[in-house]
């Protein structure tokens, strides 16, 4: 079979997954089905060639065989669904993200490195422009892309939600920095660039817990490059975005985007250029100097500009001293967990039906504006019952269970990279709704796919099962291709 028929279901589910991304995350009904459709067809591709090759390992998959369990109950709810269109709509995507991971882990067991380089690639690619676009959009105010929330003018880039953006940049963060400690040095500027954006779209996003989440996945990364000797180059591109989220907010509020576009350039530079020269033998130890310093006058400049705005500081003021206040945010989420439960209560065996959520919360949430429990959990079992949830469960906690293994044992790196995004993505789904945001939960089953390599495969070393050696970035795609 020639390799390009082998490697089809890839190209489709990548193409897939990026018009998701750049088409408002799939999130609203005339993406929805599109979105689910294409990645049904590239799992129906992979199952033909699969056949045909007469090769199913893999299928030897525990999240595999608990999300397909989970998958297949949620469709069976049909048959007592109080919502049966949201129903049909909702099993159609959970098939899709069924045949997302089914179709990254067969490339994977076929290509090795290969084929987790090329989809790391391409998830850091797909992020990187839906983060530069959200700077810009937020720099022009440009709807639907960047809007006004709780009185703070917020970047949600082609998600047109400012959550959505914040978590999709922090899983691809690990990756982005992943790919870059092993790239050759051309490469490894851009990523510095594309970790600097990502980190950028996260704070413009001014997601409470998005920031808070950057600020630890930031102290992460950086030490775990101390060995390597990596953790100055991490820290300094993470450092370089402050300087940026507070430029770009000051420009945005004051009218001014093409003088903030000036400024954002010229620090996009210094991060472009430290990062070419921070590794050559005869500049390494000046380079060093300058990077630290160079991070240190920024997020001193961030600090100072931040201070001397009014509507800074409103902004400040407004996400994170009264956005922090227990006695604001906390009855908000503890009454809509409540309505959630008692919605729950209505079906607590079987469910209402996948997708009735919103119809049947109605009766119970305190403020007509929220459809979401802002619960994973929580909210599968109001579609799903105690029945769904366990299967749920069941797979998300043996996700928990192999990222921290990884993250522990001597893995590839983009496997721990990937471990560090798929905690990214559940944790952010305990406190808010993006696992309904469909572009994201596709990412997530391909995190995860990724994660889960299998003995035997090569990839503890990053050797694909062909000997071929796992080289740059770029050219792993090329070589995918």
């Amino acid at each position: 079979m020639p390799e390009a028929v082998k490697k089809a279901s890839l190209y489709m589910l990548l193409a897939a997954l990026l018009l998701g991304t750049l088409w408002r995350g799939g999130y609203f009904p005339e993406q929805k089905w599109p979105f689910a459709l294409a990645l049904l067809a590239a799992g129906a591709v992979e199952i033909a060639v699969t056949t045909a090759v007469g090769s199913a390992r893999a299928l030897r998959s525990p999240a595999f065989w608990s999300l397909a369990a989970f998958t297949l109950y949620a469709v069976i709810t049909r048959a007592w669904s109080v919502a049966p269109a949201d129903t049909d709509r909702e099993s159609m995507l959970m098939g899709g993200y069924l045949a997302t991971f089914f179709v990254v882990r067969s490339q994977i067991v076929r290509y090795g490195g290969l084929a987790l380089g090329a989809v790391a690639s391409w998830f850091v690619y797909a992020a990187t422009f839906t983060a530069a676009w959200g700077l810009a959009t937020f720099l022009w105010r440009w709807g639907p892309y960047a809007a006004m929330l709780d009185d703070v003018f917020r970047a949600g880039s082609t998600f047109e939600y400012s959550n959505a953006l914040s978590c999709f940049s922090l899983m691809a963060l690990p990756v982005t920095v992943a790919l870059q400690r092993r790239a050759a040095s051309p490469d490894r500027s851009l990523l510095a660039v594309a970790v600097t954006l990502q980190a950028v779209a996260v704070l413009v996003s001014y997601a409470r817990f998005g920031i808070v989440m950057l600020a630890a996945l930031s102290l992460y990364l950086s030490f775990s490059g101390w060995r390597g000797g990596f953790a100055l180059s991490t820290a300094f591109s993470l450092a370089m975005a402050l300087p940026i989220g507070v430029v770009a907010t000051m420009a945005s509020e004051s009218g001014d985007p093409f003088t903030g576009l000036l400024i954002i350039f010229v620090i996009m530079v210094v991060v472009w250029l430290v990062e070419s020269y921070l590794d050559a033998p005869k500049f390494r130890s000046a380079l060093r100097a300058v990077a630290a310093l160079s991070a240190a006058g920024g997020l001193a400049a961030a600090v100072l500009l931040a201070n001397r705005s009014e509507r800074m500081q409103v902004i400040l003021s407004i996400r994170f001293r009264e956005g922090f206040s227990l006695s604001r945010l906390l009855p908000h989420r503890l009454d809509t967990w409540q309505g959630a439960v008692d919605a729950y209560r209505v079906r607590p065996l079987t469910g209402s039906g996948l997708g009735s959520f919103a119809q049947v919360f109605a009766q119970y949430t305190i403020a007509v504006y929220t459809k979401y429990a802002h619960n994973l959990i929580i909210q599968t079992a109001v579609d799903t019952g105690i029945i769904g949830v366990v299967w749920l469960a069941l797979f998300l906690g043996y996700v928990i269970v192999l990222s921290v293994w990884r993250l522990v044992v001597a893995s590839h790196p983009l496997a721990r990279a990937f471990a560090v995004s798929s905690l990214t993505f559940i944790v952010y789904n305990m406190f808010d709704w993006e696992w309904y945001v469909p572009a994201l939960t596709a990412w997530f089953m391909v995190g995860v796919a990724c994660l889960e390599a299998m003995p035997g495969e090569g990839l503890e070393e990053g050797e694909p099962e062909t000997g071929k050696s796992y080289l740059t970035t770029i050219s792993v795609v090329k070589k995918a291709i």
